[in-house]
């Protein structure tokens, strides 16, 4: 039976939610269902995942009445939200992101139409204020179900909401990933072309310390002259981070080329990859690393990467509280020795299998049948 499904996202730009969120709305658009997808803030970003011309885009804006007051634009948009959903009249409404799985609970009080929220955080709803948890559990008593991307947050939310249902759904390996966009700057361009790369991704962004990997990499730079750190991706820590390159005297040796559109051809080219992050949920870029079958380090997050590296099979992971000299130490570890990078590659791509775009959107499929 086909399902007239609302998505709400914050928006399409370059991110994990986003891209899971594209995927599905594709997905289900391409198997006849009807979709619509509500894109709810209100700057002009520029969209990085493309939709099937069937699905239905609504980007919701502020009211130029209330421009100067925050707190009146939040009630102008749940109004929104709620005449949307009340217009479209779907059998699904399914949301993404922490503040916009509040604001779908909100808007759809007193409705049919059933919920899903996926949280992607940890712990989950990490960014609202703890002081009105107790709301939250009045409000989310709406939701028909959870989902999230591993057993820990799996847990966290039959303790905290014990009478919601959760299901675990991480997010899919796009292998290959498919991109009609073109670079300005190609991974074989005259700087990189001779050189081995170690490669990161994602956004400029504290959270996912690139200051820290840069600090890392500048212990071992004068050991290992042929191998130059690239990090994709754009973000608020820029300039900061564009700053120790300076310091570090590594402007021949570290590149930020900002967001790319086909990063596969990144991963293609890349010697090793390194996650970071202080925090995670389920990393879509080292899954996409894994899958090219790049041999991977990650700190050890709270969830994420050790959902799918196996320790010394198929990638390392990091204690973070060793920092940059754990990451620095790792780093040289696969420098060092080519037949281990080689072993942890030929094991990476496994991944393409346990989290194919097949497997997981069954998985999804599931979840519309209730």
């Amino acid at each position: 039976m086909k399902k007239n499904i609302v998505i709400i996202i914050s928006a399409l730009n370059m991110g994990g939610a986003q891209k899971v969120s594209s995927l599905l709305a594709n997905n289900w658009a391409k198997d006849g269902h009807k979709v619509t997808v509500v894109c709810t803030f209100d700057k002009e970003i520029k969209k990085h995942y493309s939709l099937n011309k069937n699905i239905n885009l609504v980007e919701l804006k502020k009211s130029n009445f209330f421009l100067k007051n925050r707190y009146l634009n939040l009630i102008w948009k749940l109004i929104s939200l709620r005449r949307l959903i009340v217009s479209q009249n779907p059998d699904l409404v399914i949301s993404f992101l922490a503040r916009i799985n509040l604001a779908a609970s909100i808007s759809t009080l007193g409705l049919k139409t059933k919920l899903i929220i996926c949280e992607r955080s940890w712990p989950p709803f990490a960014s609202l204020d703890r002081n009105f948890f107790w709301l939250y559990r009045i409000l989310f008593t709406r939701v028909n179900k959870f989902v999230v991307q591993t057993l820990k947050s799996k847990s966290w939310l039959s303790i905290n909401f014990p009478n919601r249902p959760v299901e675990v759904i991480p997010n899919p390996c796009e292998y290959p990933i498919i991109s009609s966009k073109k670079d300005i700057v190609k991974p074989n361009s005259e700087i990189l072309k001779t050189k081995k790369i170690i490669l990161a991704s994602g956004r400029l962004h504290k959270v996912k310390q690139f200051d820290l990997l840069i600090k890392a990499y500048s212990r071992i730079k004068d050991s290992y002259l042929n191998w130059d750190l690239v990090i994709l991706g754009e973000g608020k820590e820029r300039k900061l981070l564009e700053s120790m390159v300076l310091d570090y005297s590594l402007s021949k040796r570290v590149f930020l080329p900002g967001e790319v559109g086909n990063i596969s051809e990144w991963y293609e080219r890349a010697d090793l990859f390194v996650l970071s992050s202080l925090i995670e949920g389920f990393p879509n870029v080292l899954l996409e690393a894994m899958s090219y079958g790049v041999p991977s380090i990650s700190f050890d997050c709270n969830t994420g990467p050790s959902d799918m590296i196996k320790q010394g099979v198929n990638g390392l992971l990091i204690n973070p509280q060793k920092k940059d000299l754990g990451l620095s130490e790792a780093i040289e570890e696969l420098i060092l020795n080519k037949a281990y990078r080689t072993k942890l590659s030929e094991n990476s791509v496994l991944v393409r299998e346990k989290y194919s775009v097949n497997n997981i959107m069954q998985l999804w499929n599931d979840v519309l049948e209730l």
